[in-house]
């Protein structure tokens, strides 16, 4: 039974990691001919670093169920500290 168990949570976990987004360059964004674009994300926060804003940015181009994201702004204004993130994303 607990091998049973075992063996549908690995399952699941992979086939969960399976289908997140991948992140491409500027490059390869420009060669999607082949992929349907969903548009364009943006999340404006309070990041301390650019690795959570581009996890952030992964984690919503997962929520709208995209195959491919391409970060396309990622700056941080003067005054108020808040990171804004955008990106094309592709199915």
């Amino acid at each position: 039974m607990k091998i049973t168990v075992f063996a549908f949570l690995a399952a699941l976990l992979l086939s969960s990691n399976a289908a997140a987004a991948i992140k491409i360059d500027g490059r390869q964004a420009q060669n999607m001919d082949d992929v349907m674009s969903l548009g364009v994300i943006y999340i404006n926060h309070n990041f301390a670093t650019e690795q959570e804003a581009e996890v952030a940015i992964h984690e919503d181009a997962d929520q709208h169920n995209a195959k491919y994201y391409h970060t396309i702004l990622m700056r941080e204004p003067g005054s108020n500290g808040n990171m804004r993130v955008s990106a094309d994303i592709y199915r």
